[in-house]
């Protein structure tokens, strides 16, 4: 009786091995900020209006799975750029932003998974010069440095969404100006407060 259940049980345990095995492929997991895209390599390629959400899933071993952060994500860079007049400024900039989730299918067709290099980053650069070359190196280090900002994200923005990327701030961290023009920007601001403190003395 037993001899007889013998080679159910091995090919039991030889099952039981190769599901072990393969489970990596057949298995994969979905994390609360995460969504994927699958692409059927024997069938329709990329699926990319079904986008699949949290929680443990199961797939054919040759279908190949792209994971997708949507929590909102952050970058610095840091770069040369003109002002209006044709000086040199080198600035600190954090851009935040995130996919968005169920059109991640769109961004992995035309970017991959690396769209933050080859999307997100280069359109940063470029509509931060665009932006600066507008204003002063004056207006930028002290008076509009807010409205650049503003002018910056609402522009990212504007361009990102199109391909389907959410940019929630463009923020300037630091700038350096040259020695020169720094000090003369800092002595003209110190001049103005006192001029106005001066009149208000007076009044």
């Amino acid at each position: 009786m037993n001899n007889r259940r013998l080679p159910f049980i091995i090919l039991a345990i030889i099952a039981f091995i190769v599901i072990l095995a393969l489970s990596s492929s057949l298995f994969y997991t979905i994390s609360a900020t995460e969504r994927a895209v699958i692409f059927y390599p024997f069938g329709m390629g990329l699926d990319k209006d079904n986008i699949i959400g949290p929680g443990t899933h199961m797939k054919a071993p040759w279908n190949e799975v792209s994971l997708y952060k949507v929590n909102e994500m952050s970058s610095e860079e840091n770069m040369d750029v003109l002002d209006k007049n044709g000086l040199s400024i080198h600035i600190d900039i954090t851009v935040r932003y995130f996919p968005i989730p169920d059109k991640i299918g769109y961004i992995h067709e035309q970017f991959t998974i690396d769209y933050e290099a080859v999307l997100v980053i280069p359109e940063v650069r470029s509509t931060v010069r665009q932006v600066m070359g507008r204003y002063t190196a004056e207006e930028i280090y002290s008076t509009k440095r807010a409205e650049v900002e503003t002018a910056i994200t609402t522009e990212t923005e504007t361009i990102l969404k199109e391909k389907n990327v959410h940019a929630t701030a463009v923020l300037i961290r630091s700038i350096m100006l040259p020695e020169q023009i720094k000090v003369a920007i800092e002595n003209k601001l110190q001049q103005e407060q006192e001029a106005l403190a001066y009149q208000f003395r007076l009044g």
